[in-house]
């Protein structure tokens, strides 16, 4: 099984889903279509966790420690059209790497994505594991302490409502935790 070291989050309109994209442990790339209904499934168990984590989640959002930062690439894309992603870590490092690397077409990026049907999620009192289980190829897992965990779910958050989906899956404490915008980033989620 792949371990995902770091992980980009993104709504893309022309699909109406959201893709993962990851770097693994073992220095490849994954990525994945993720349905709003696969979706849902996963934040039900995200948010039921994280909300047991809810006075230490205001307690670090009071002091600035959480939360997504959008960087200009996501700004542009977001401008485009076409997707948007959230960043939360590494964001103009990541934004050199992607120059050095060149620019790969939205279409590559379509074609290469594989539809995710399942995933596991594990939860254990520090950490939360999502184990993404696509259909074509090796299982990968996302393990999260309470801090990358919630970083994730502030960005999907934060996308869900860019896509205009609706919002009744969310509870109202996600937004009041969110509101205090952060000056710190943790690591390796976008």
């Amino acid at each position: 099984m792949l371990t995902l070291q770091r992980i980009t989050s993104e709504y893309v309109a022309t699909e109406d889903r959201f893709r993962l994209s990851g770097i693994t442990d073992k220095g490849g790339e994954v990525s994945y279509w993720v349905t709003q209904r696969l979706l849902l499934r996963l934040l039900n168990f995200l948010l039921d966790w994280l909300e047991t984590h809810r006075e230490e989640l205001e307690r670090q959002a009071a002091t600035d420690m959480l939360g997504p930062v959008v960087t200009r690439s996501a700004k542009r894309s977001a401008q485009a059209g076409e997707n948007v992603s959230g960043e939360e870590a590494g964001g103009e490092e990541a934004e050199e790497k992607e120059a050095e690397a060149g620019e790969s077409s939205e279409e590559d990026k379509t074609a290469t994505a594989e539809l995710l049907f399942e995933a596991d999620i594990r939860i254990a009192a520090s950490r939360i594991t999502v184990v993404f289980k696509p259909r074509k190829s090796e299982h990968s897992q996302l393990s999260l302490q309470l801090d990358e965990a919630w970083q994730w779910v502030a960005i999907l958050h934060t996308l869900w409502k860019r896509a205009e989906w609706n919002l009744s899956p969310w509870p109202d404490w996600v937004e009041e935790v969110k509101a205090p915008h952060p000056s710190k980033s943790v690591g390796y989620l976008h």
